[in-house]
C-alpha cells in the first residue's frame, strides 16, 4: 500500500522482537493501543513483545522501547506477549478500488465468547504456560490501514468489519470463542479535508478490510501452533446438562446393579475419547442445537427434525459402540425416558441414551465373550 513505508521485526534477543510500521506521511490514527491510544497523529505505530508473565509498568516500559529505536514521540504502541518475530504478519486487499492493508500478532490463551467470564483461568494459563515454552504466545492486536481518508464515524465505522473479520478467522479455525480478554485495535487513515463517514460492512473499504484481518489473524493463529480445545462425548454432554450421575441412571434402567458402575464409567469414559463417537455425539448436539433456533432447512415452526427425536441417531451411535448389541437397549430407553424429568432438551437426552446402550451392550457383549 502506497501509505506505508515499511513494516519491520527488530529482534531483540534469542525471542524477543519488537514489530515496527512506518507509514510515508503521518496519518490519523484511532486505537485502543496503551501508548498515544484515542486520537494520535503519527507516521509510526509499534507492537512490543514483552515477557508471558508481564506485570510491570507499562506506560515506562512502551515510551522505554520507543525511545530504543528513536521512535517519534508520537508514536503508537502496543503490547503483546505474542513472540513478534514468530507470528507478526502482514496483508494487503483490494476490493473494487477499496483498499487496505492490516498487521497484526494473534494469540488466543485467553479467549472468551464476548459477554462471557474468562474461567478456569488456572487450566487456561497451564496451557498458556506450556505453548509459551514452545516460544508462542498470545493477544490480539490489529491495526488496519485504510486508502480512503475517514471522518471519526468512518473510523468507528471501520472497527466493525475489523472485530467481525477477526471472529470470523477465529470460527474458520474451529473456535465458538469471539477474541480474547485483551484484544486491541488501531485504524489509520490519512488527512485529508474530504472525508468519509462510511467503512462498514457494504462498502468496498469495509469488505476489503474484512477480508485483510480474516486472513491476517487467521494466519497469525496457524504460526502459534495452537488450536480450539477439543472435548470428549462426556464434556459435550456436561455442556448440554447430562451429568454422569444421570448418565449412570440411564444404565441402572438398562438393569445395571451398582457393583458393576466402576466398571462401567470406566467403559464410558474409555469410550467417550473416540474421535467417531465424538464426531456423532456433537452431530447430535450441534444440530438440536441449530433446531432450537429454527436454523434447519424445511423443519417445522416450533418442532424438531424426526431423525433428532425418533431414536434414528440414538441407535446409529449406540451400534457404532456395540455393533448391533445396544440397538435394543436404545429402544428400551427411548420407551423408558428415565431422564425425561431432567431439565434438558430432547435431542441431548437421545445423545445420552444411545452413548449408555452402547456402552451397555458393548460390556454385555465383551461379558458374553
Amino acid at each position: 500500500m502506497r501509505y506505508v513505508r515499511s513494516s519491520e521485526i527488530q529482534e531483540e534477543g534469542d525471542h524477543e522482537a519488537t514489530a515496527v510500521i512506518r507509514f510515508t506521511e503521518k496519518m490519523e490514527i484511532l486505537s485502543s493501543a496503551p501508548l498515544n491510544g484515542g486520537h494520535a497523529f503519527t507516521d509510526t505505530v509499534f507492537i512490543m513483545q514483552v515477557p508471558h508473565d508481564y506485570d510491570g509498568d507499562y506506560m515506562t516500559d512502551l515510551r522505554s522501547k520507543r525511545d530504543q529505536y528513536g521512535l517519534p514521540e508520537d508514536s503508537v504502541g502496543f503490547m503483546t506477549s505474542a513472540e513478534v518475530r514468530y507470528v507478526f504478519s502482514t496483508a494487503e486487499e483490494v476490493f473494487e478500488g477499496g483498499e487496505a492493508f492490516v498487521a497484526a500478532t494473534a494469540g488466543v490463551t485467553n479467549c472468551v465468547e464476548a459477554g462471557n467470564a474468562l474461567n478456569r483461568w488456572d487450566e487456561r494459563k497451564a496451557r498458556s504456560e506450556g505453548i509459551y515454552r514452545r516460544l508462542i504466545a498470545g493477544t490480539i492486536n490489529i491495526v488496519v490501514v485504510s486508502s480512503v481518508p475517514l471522518d471519526d464515524a468512518g473510523k468507528i465505522n471501520l472497527m466493525i468489519p475489523l472485530v467481525e473479520g477477526k471472529t470470523l478467522a477465529m470460527r474458520d479455525l474451529g473456535y465458538t470463542e469471539t477474541g480474547t480478554t485483551s484484544d486491541a485495535m488501531a485504524i489509520v487513515s490519512p488527512p485529508a479535508a474530504d472525508r468519509s463517514p462510511f467503512a462498514g460492512t457494504g462498502t468496498y473499504l469495509g469488505m476489503s478490510s474484512a477480508r485483510c484481518v480474516r486472513k491476517v489473524v487467521a494466519e497469525c493463529i496457524r504460526k502459534r501452533g495452537e488450536s480450539p480445545e477439543t472435548k470428549d462425548s462426556l464434556t459435550m454432554l456436561a455442556g448440554a446438562g447430562i451429568g454422569s450421575d444421570m448418565l449412570w441412571s440411564c444404565a441402572s434402567a438398562l438393569g445395571l446393579d451398582e457393583s458393576v458402575r466402576g466398571g462401567f464409567e470406566e467403559v464410558l469414559r474409555n469410550m467417550a475419547g473416540d474421535p467417531d463417537i465424538c464426531a456423532l455425539v456433537y452431530g447430535i448436539l450441534s444440530s438440536g442445537m441449530m433446531a432450537d433456533k429454527g436454523c434447519i432447512n424445511g423443519q417445522v415452526e416450533g418442532g424438531m427434525p424426526e431423525v433428532l427425536t425418533d431414536g434414528t441417531l440414538a441407535i446409529f451411535l449406540a451400534g457404532k459402540i456395540s455393533e448391533d448389541r445396544g440397538g435394543d437397549s436404545t429402544v428400551d430407553l427411548l420407551r423408558m425416558r428415565p431422564l425425561r424429568e431432567e431439565d434438558v432438551r430432547e435431542y441431548a437426552e437421545i445423545a445420552a441414551y444411545g452413548l449408555v446402550a452402547g456402552v451397555v451392550g458393548y460390556m454385555t457383549g465383551f461379558s458374553d465373550d
